[in-house]
């Protein structure tokens, strides 16, 4: 018997799908008649009981009961990884607080114009700027 181009395609996509590869739909779909013809860039619902498509529909229907491989996901006790994400962490919060330095600064320098005399250009208003001596937030 013939196979046809179309049928190709939809072996082609369900091939795709069944190595969790496709490239129309998302990662992870369900195996139906419905992904594979989306799948294979036709409409949903164009995979039917007719002639033709027995031997696409059987293969369809063995790839559905096949378990899926489930994806690798991050090892969240990694000590590695851990490790990184701390150092990125401290990082941030580095960079936060050189930002509020750099902030209080540009508040302070502003009040010094202001109160000599010059005009201040205004980008937007800083309130509630509270610096302790207790503060963490501080680099050195």
């Amino acid at each position: 018997m013939k196979v046809s181009n179309t049928v190709k395609e939809y072996f082609a996509a369900l091939n795709r799908l069944k190595q969790n590869n496709p490239v129309n739909i998302a990662k992870g779909s369900l195996i139906n008649k419905d992904s594979v013809a989306l799948e294979a860039g036709r409409k949903r619902g164009s995979i039917r009981n007719r002639p033709g498509f027995e031997t696409l529909i059987a293969e369809i229907d063995a790839a559905e009961i096949l378990p899926r491989t489930k994806a690798r996901k991050r090892n969240p006790t990694n000590p590695k990884q851990k490790a990184e994400i701390e150092q990125l962490k401290r990082d941030l919060d580095i960079a936060r607080s050189r930002y509020m330095s750099l902030l209080y600064l540009n508040a302070e320098m502003a009040k010094t114009i202001r109160r000599l005399g010059g005009d201040v250009p205004k980008f937007g208003e800083v309130t509630n700027i509270v610096v302790t001596s207790d503060s963490t937030d501080i680099p050195y």
